[in-house]
Order: structure tokens, then sequence, then C-alpha cells
């Protein structure tokens, strides 16, 4: 009966993680996001090394694969290492924690560790066995890099950091996703003459995701509860600018690369627009602050698919590709 019992305990484990899979990471949303990501910065090297039309094969999937796999990954390290806080902010009555998986038991710390070794050996798994040298060494490196920075590096100042300030660096850890791009382009493609364009690739995605990740964290003064947010860190004046910055940043860093690589001018008239479209909103809540004028997270999602789904879209219109 022992036997019987623990099959059928299986089960109901894996549809605890599908439920939590798609209560925090909904599959529809980030699995295109998580592509994109990887893909705006695989397919620009190509044009910017003559390789022309694109060419995507099995590595590329591989590559793409990975990276949904890597971000998942961080969704887990995120709740594993917040299950305390999450679980103290929901006792106080803070709505945004309340629902939480791990806050209302519909999946335990011990589920969602088992959760990650499963992803952890797919993703180390795949790389290892089907990739490329450079590939194999940013998978790994960079998911050792991952690890470390949920545990602050083990330097004890940085885990006393005001908490809003801690997360965003987390969230800088996306410069990571670019340079695994870019492994997989020197694992399928020739290298030659794009060394220097690589430098705004890798940070474009990460300053497009510190955007979204200041703009989802300012609020009223009267709408501030014991939740860390970047306004009651910085003060809402000097944290408005902050997504305004980043975005403005990840456009700077974009644009001249679309040129080269010859994404159109249909393309780069998007991109100043969403940018246009976020910096205006950060600058009404900065002059002219109000509840609804701090919903500014949207925008800077919107920016986010405009530029990096965008660049993408615009390259394969423009080149074709080949499975190769």
């Amino acid at each position: 009966m022992k036997p019987m019992a623990g099959a059928a305990a299986l089960p109901r484990h894996a549809r605890r993680a599908a439920a939590y899979v798609q209560e925090m990471f909904p599959p529809a949303i980030l699995i295109p996001v998580g592509m994109a990501q990887f893909f705006s910065v695989y397919l620009p090297l190509q044009p910017l090394a003559d390789v022309v039309p694109l060419r995507v094969g099995m590595l590329a999937a591989l590559g793409a694969g990975s990276t949904v796999l890597w971000t998942l990954l961080i969704r887990i390290d995120d709740d594993l290492t917040d299950a305390v806080h999450d679980a103290r902010m929901a006792a106080a009555g803070d709505a945004r924690y309340c629902s939480r998986p791990t806050v209302t038991g519909a999946i335990t710390r011990r589920e969602l560790r088992g959760l990650q070794q499963i992803i952890l050996g797919l993703f180390l798994g795949g790389n290892v066995l089907l990739g490329g040298w450079a590939m194999r060494v940013t998978a790994v490196g960079g998911y050792i890099v991952t690890w470390l920075g949920f545990h602050w590096f083990f330097i004890a100042p940085l885990a006393r950091n005001p908490r809003p300030l801690a997360l965003l660096a987390r969230k800088l850890l996306t410069v990571l996703f670019g340079l695994y791009a870019v492994a997989v382009f020197v694992d399928t493609i020739v290298t030659r003459g794009v060394a220097l364009w690589t430098v705004p690739l890798v940070l474009a995605p990460c300053a497009s995701v510190a955007a979204w990740e200041t703009a989802r964290k300012i609020r009223v003064p009267e709408d501030e509860t014991d939740y860390g947010t970047y306004s009651k860190a910085l003060g809402w004046r000097t944290a408005a600018l902050l997504p305004a910055a980043f975005v403005t940043i990840s456009a700077a860093c974009l644009l001249p690369v679309a040129r080269a690589a010859g994404a159109g001018s249909s393309y780069s008239g998007a991109v100043v627009g969403a940018a246009a479209v976020m910096i205006a909103a950060c600058l009404r809540f900065r002059f002219s602050p109000s509840r609804a004028r701090a919903r500014l997270e949207r925008l800077a999602q919107v920016y986010g698919v405009v530029a990096h789904g965008g660049l993408a879209l615009a390259l394969l219109a423009r080149h074709g590709v080949v499975l190769a």
C-alpha cells in the first residue's frame, strides 16, 4: 500500500506545482517574454556579423527555452528567499501578499524546492549535454552567480540595505540573460565584428527590467505601508525619475544597434514613441502625483514588449530566417 500511496501523492504535488506556476509565472505571458528577451540579443548579432538571412536552429531553440527556465528559477528563488517576509506582510494585511501561494499554503517551501530542483536539472542538463562550450560555461557560471545574488554574495551588509534597493540589485542579474544569448551566438555563428555591439545589447534588457521593477513600486505617500517601495526609500519625487532614467538608458542602447542591424525606421519610431510615453507618465506623476498616476508598471511592460519583442520581429521581417 505504501508504494501506491506514494504514486498517488505525485499527481497531487504536480498539480500544486502547476497551480503555482500558473499563478506566479503565467506561461502564456512569460514564455513569450523570455523568448523575446533571448532573441532580441541573439538575432541582432547576426546581421551585425553579416549573417543574412538570419539563422535559427537547435541551439537557438535550446537557448530560448533555457532563458525561460532561468527566469522561472529566479521566480522560485525569489519566493523561497522571501517566504518569511511575505508571510509577515500578509499577516499585516498587505493585499499584495495575502494570496501568494507560499502564504496560503497552496504550495509548501519543500514542494517549491522540489520544483526548483527539477527546473534546475532541465536547465543545466540541457545546456551541459546539448550546448556548446560557451553555453555550458555561461549557464553553469551564470546560475551560480544568480544563486549567490539571492544570498547577497554572503556579504552581511548587503542584506541590511533598504529592501527595494536590494531587490533592484537582484533584477540587474538580468544582464546574465544577455551574456547567455551572446554565448549561444558564439557557439552557432561567426563572431567577427560584433564585440562592441554586445555591450549595448546586454545592457538594454537589464535597463528595461530595472524600469519595470522601479515603476511597480512607486506610491503616493498616503498609500505607503510596511511594503518596501522605492518611493518610501528614496522619496516619491526621486523615485519617479528612476523608471524614466532606465527607459532612456534602454532606448539609448537599442537604437544605434537597431540602425546598424537594419531593423528599419518603423522599429526606431516605435521605440522612441514607447519611451516617450513612459517618460511623460513618470514626469506627470513627479509634478502632479496621484494614486492613478502612480500606476506606471503597465507602461514599462509595454515599452519592454515594443523594445525587445519588436526588435526581434523587425529583424525577422527585414532579413528573413532559415532553419540552420
